[in-house]
C-alpha cells in the first residue's frame, strides 16, 4: 500500500512537472528570456532581443541614442561590446551585433498571421530590475503608419519596456514594443516581426555587400544648373556636395528615396564657373557611400541651352495598388503622365503645371499584377515639347505569399548534373541548409567556397543536408563553375528560377533553413560575411531544431 501511495505521489509529481512545463511553453515561454537582453549605453538601458545565431540583436532606434558602440549584457557578468549596424528611424529599430558563442535566439513568427483579439504576452527587463517581467493581453488592432504594420495590445507595458518582445500563444517573437518613451497616445504599440525580420535582411546584405557608388555619369552641364546621375549597387538616398573648391561647401537637398540610379539638380549656378562636386548615397541602415571629387565648368550665360529633353527617368516604389514616375528636364516644364492597364483602351491621367526641372507623380489605384504602359510629357513656357513611351511595369499580387518564415517549402523539383532529379521527397525527415546561387554573382562565389568547406568536413552520415541551387543557369556554366573553385558539395540546377520566383526571394544569394518536417525556420539574405558565421549558424541550427 505504501509502495503504491509512492508511485502515485510520483506519477502526480511527473503530472504536475508536465502541466507545469505546457503551460510554460504556451502564451509568453520562459524560453525567451534567454534571447532577452540589457543594452547599456551612456545614458539609458534599454531591451534587446536576439534575433539571429549571426550575433543580430533587436532593440529601439530613439532609445538607442547615437551610441554606435553600446554594451550587450546577456546574462549578469556576460556582458559584449556591441556596434549598430542598422538604424531605421521610420521603424524606430536598430540593430546591434555582438560576436558571441551559443546565442539563443528567438523564434520569429509570422506577423501577417495575427488577427484581433489573438492573445500574446510581452516579456522585457522593467526598469531597475534583473529579472525579465510577462505581461498579458490580446492584439487590439493591427495599425498601419506609413505602410509600416504595427500590433497594438492591451497588455500593460512600462515606458522603460521599448525594445521587449511580444510573443504569440506558440512562443514565437510576432512583434517588438515600440512607441512608449515620448509618444503620448502610442502606448501598447509593438512594430510587427515581418518588419523586423525586412530589416534584418537588408543589414545582412549591408554587411556582406558594402554600399557604393559603382558608376557616375557625365553630368548635363548648361549655364546656371547641371544635373548629376550615378548608380549604386544597393537601394539608397541621393544627395550631391558641391562648391567652389574642392572643400565642398554647398549640399542639394536629400532625396530620402531608397534607388540604385539617382538624379540630382544643381540650381543657382554662376554662367563660365568650375564647380567642384560629389555623389553621396546612405542606405536604409545608415551605411554611407561617396564618389570621388569630378569637376564641371557652366555653359556661358545666353549660351544655345540645346534641344529640350527629357532625362533619368524612374519607375519605383512598386506596390500592388501604385507606383511611382519621376524624371528630369533640361529646362523648366509642366509635366504630365498617362497611364493605362493592358486591354484598357481609356488611360488615367496626372498632370502638374509648375514650371520646374524635376518631376514626380504617383500613380495611385492600380490593379494587382497587371500590367500598365505609360507615357509621360513635359512642355516648356515656350511650347517646346518632349514626350517618352516607357517601358511597362506590372504590379505585384495584393497579398504576395513567398516563402515565409514556419511555413512548408514549395514543390520543387531540381535537375541533378547526372540528368536525374532531386525533389522534395529527397529531403523528407532531413535537416536542410540550402543556397541559392548564381555563377555571375561575386558574393554567391564566396558562399559557395565557404559552404565547400563546410560541407567537406561535414559527417556524411549526417540527417542534416548541405546544399546549392543554381538558378537559371546552364548546365555547362555550372559544371565549369564547380570545376573553377574545385566544388564537391551537391550542386542542383533550377533552370526556370521556378522556386526562386515563388518564394520571392529579393536578392541572391539567399539561404534557406529548413526542419525535419521541411518548414522554412530560417532565411539569410545576401550571404554570410565569413566562413565561420556560415558554419556557427548551421551547427546551432542542428543543434537547436527538430
Amino acid at each position: 500500500m505504501i509502495k503504491h501511495m509512492r508511485n502515485l505521489a510520483a506519477r502526480l509529481l511527473i503530472l504536475t512537472v508536465v502541466f507545469t512545463s505546457v503551460m510554460l511553453c504556451g502564451c509568453g515561454s520562459p524560453a525567451i528570456v534567454a534571447s532577452l537582453v540589457r543594452i547599456q549605453t551612456d545614458s539609458a538601458v534599454l531591451n534587446g532581443i536576439i534575433i539571429d545565431q549571426a550575433g543580430y540583436i533587436a532593440t529601439g532606434n530613439n532609445a538607442l541614442g547615437n551610441t554606435t558602440a553600446p554594451s550587450v549584457q546577456i546574462k549578469p557578468g556576460q556582458g559584449y561590446e556591441g556596434r549598430v549596424v542598422c538604424r531605421d528611424s521610420g521603424r524606430d529599430l536598430a540593430l546591434i551585433k555582438i560576436e558571441a558563442p551559443g546565442l539563443k535566439t528567438v523564434l520569429i513568427g509570422d506577423s501577417d498571421l495575427v488577427r484581433q483579439w489573438d492573445e500574446v504576452a510581452a516579456w522585457g527587463f522593467k526598469a531597475g530590475t534583473d529579472s525579465a517581467a510577462e505581461s498579458r493581453g490580446s492584439v487590439t488592432s493591427l495599425p498601419k503608419d506609413n505602410e509600416i504594420r504595427y500590433l497594438q495590445t492591451n497588455a500593460a507595458l512600462d515606458p522603460s519596456q521599448a525594445g521587449s518582445a511580444v510573443l504569440n500563444k506558440a512562443g514565437e517573437l510576432i512583434g517588438m514594443v515600440a512607441w512608449n518613451a515620448g509618444q503620448p497616445g502610442r502606448e501598447g504599440f509593438a512594430l510587427a516581426s515581418n518588419e523586423i525580420q525586412g530589416v534584418l535582411e537588408k543589414a545582412r546584405e549591408a554587411e556582406s555587400d558594402p554600399l557604393t557608388v559603382v558608376s557616375i555619369d557625365s553630368p548635363a552641364v548648361f549655364s546656371d544648373h547641371a544635373v548629376i546621375s550615378w548608380q549604386t549597387n544597393r537601394p539608397a538616398t541621393g544627395q550631391v556636395e558641391f562648391g567652389l573648391k574642392d572643400s565642398y561647401g554647398n549640399k542639394t537637398a536629400l532625396d530620402a528615396t531608397l534607388l540604385n540610379t539617382h538624379a540630382v539638380m544643381l540650381q543657382g549656378l554662376v554662367p563660365k564657373t568650375t564647380y567642384y562636386f560629389r555623389a553621396l548615397s546612405v542606405d536604409c541602415c545608415g551605411n554611407t557611400a561617396a564618389s570621388k571629387g569630378y569637376t564641371l565648368v557652366t555653359t556661358a550665360a545666353g549660351a544655345q541651352a540645346g534641344a529640350f529633353t527629357i532625362s533619368n527617368v524612374n519607375v519605383y516604389d512598386i506596390t500592388s495598388s501604385a507606383a511611382t514616375v519621376k524624371w528630369i528636364t533640361s529646362k523648366p516644364s509642366t509635366g504630365a503622365v498617362s497611364y493605362n492597364a493592358d486591354k484598357e483602351t481609356e488611360p488615367d491621367s496626372q498632370s502638374d503645371n509648375s514650371l520646374v526641372y524635376e518631376h514626380k507623380f504617383r500613380l495611385n489605384w492600380l490593379k494587382p499584377q497587371t500590367r500598365y504602359s505609360v507615357t509621360i510629357k513635359s512642355v516648356t513656357d515656350f511650347d517646346e515639347s518632349a514626350r517618352q513611351t516607357l517601358n511597362p511595369f506590372s504590379t505585384p499580387p495584393a497579398s504576395p505569399t513567398g516563402c515565409k518564415m514556419n511555413c512548408g517549402i514549395y514543390d520543387f523539383s531540381f535537375k541533378t548534373l547526372q540528368g536525374g532529379d532531386f525533389t522534395n521527397k529527397d529531403i523528407a525527415g532531413k535537416k536542410v541548409f540550402m543556397v541559392f546561387t548564381k555563377t555571375t554573382c561575386p558574393t554567391c562565389m564566396k558562399q559557395a567556397i565557404f559552404l565547400n568547406d563546410v560541407y567537406r568536413d561535414w559527417p556524411r552520415d549526417s540527417d542534416m543536408l548541405l546544399f546549392m541551387v543554381a538558378s537559371s543557369e546552364k548546365q555547362k556554366d555550372v559544371e565549369e563553375w564547380i570545376k573553377k573553385y574545385g566544388l564537391i558539395m551537391p550542386v542542383y540546377m533550377d533552370p526556370t528560377a521556378k522556386l526562386v520566383s515563388e518564394c520571392q526571394f529579393r536578392t541572391i544569394p539567399t539561404a534557406l533553413f529548413l526542419d525535419t518536417g521541411s518548414v522554412i525556420r530560417d532565411v539569410k539574405s545576401g550571404g554570410f560575411g565569413t566562413e565561420k558565421d556560415m558554419e556557427t549558424a548551421i551547427k546551432q541550427f542542428y543543434e537547436q531544431v527538430r
